[in-house]
């Protein structure tokens, strides 16, 4: 955290290489965040490119509370609910579904890697938008039960059903298989 302070102080002075500093330390999980939530990989590095060059038009009255992951995670979030407002997600083809972030290991295992995260990205695609926004928030983004309420405008009651419900639902889609 104390990492991120000091890149947020660079960045401020104009040191364009914090900026980047940020991008390469977040945009993995942040880009999962968003692939998540709009189960697009292209809309996902959008949501991503949006939120960073909002980040850094800002960076002036930014002021780093908490973490700067979760601040980064909560802005993903943010712009993946307002593009699913845009387009509901219904409107997207399961075949269409996206391969996900793409792996650096072997062929083979990038081949069967892609086959799971697809699978689990029609997986996600079958739950309502809120569980699978409070388990991709909870899983991918480090926040906890009282941050995604926050972010919700939910009571903590309501997150926790939802992510409950959300990952048996996602269980049993997985243990069945998903409709392709």
């Amino acid at each position: 955290m104390l990492e991120d302070h000091r890149l947020v102080q660079r960045l401020r002075r104009g040191d364009r290489a914090a900026l980047r500093c940020i991008y390469e330390k977040y945009k993995d999980d942040l880009l999962t965040i968003g692939t998540c939530l709009l189960v697009d990989v292209a809309a996902a590095e959008d949501v991503l490119h949006d939120v960073f060059v909002a980040f850094a038009g800002g960076i002036d009255g930014f002021q780093l509370r908490s973490s700067l992951r979760g601040y980064l995670a909560t802005c993903v979030a943010n712009r993946a609910r307002d593009e699913l407002r845009k387009k509901s997600r219904r409107d997207i083809p399961l075949a269409d579904v996206g391969e996900g972030p793409a792996s650096t290991t072997e062929p083979a295992t990038q081949l069967i890697d892609r086959q799971e995260t697809q699978r689990l990205y029609r997986a996600l695609a079958e739950l309502p938008d809120e569980q699978r926004e409070a388990i991709t928030l909870h899983l991918h983004g480090g926040m906890r039960f009282n941050q995604i309420a926050r972010h919700q405008e939910v009571s903590i009651n309501t997150v926790q059903s939802r992510y409950r419900y959300g990952l048996e639902k996602l269980r049993s889609l997985l243990n069945t298989g998903v409709r392709s």
